[in-house]
């Protein structure tokens, strides 16, 4: 890795902008599909019978579906934080390398 890092603006901007495109619709679809989930479990349609009970057991196991919520949500958060923290870094370094050149310029 060298000591030159060279960030295109407009490539960069419309990465960043699909990254967000991308995002919205991740956050959308899990946000949906979580309460799906949440609503059938509610419903607890396995029944009272030995399969349905056998069923339960292994449906829920193990954290079940609120480990599956409590890790996606983690997830698509991260999903969205790894989106900012890279909005902020091409930000950053595009506007140190704007003062550098305005520095450079008036030698």
């Amino acid at each position: 890795m060298g000591d030159h890092i060279d960030i295109r603006h407009q490539q960069a901007q419309l990465g960043l902008a699909r990254w967000d495109t991308a995002t919205s619709a991740v956050t959308t679809a899990w946000t949906g599909g979580k309460q799906t989930v949440q609503q059938h479990v509610a419903r607890s349609p396995w029944g009272n019978d030995s399969a349905g009970q056998a069923f339960k057991s292994a449906y829920l196991g193990d954290g079940g579906p609120e480990r599956m919520i409590r890790d996606g949500d983690r997830i698509v958060a991260d999903v969205g934080v790894l989106g900012e923290k890279v909005h902020t870094a091409v930000t950053r370094t595009r506007t140190t390398d704007e003062g550098q050149a305005r520095a450079i310029q008036s030698i």
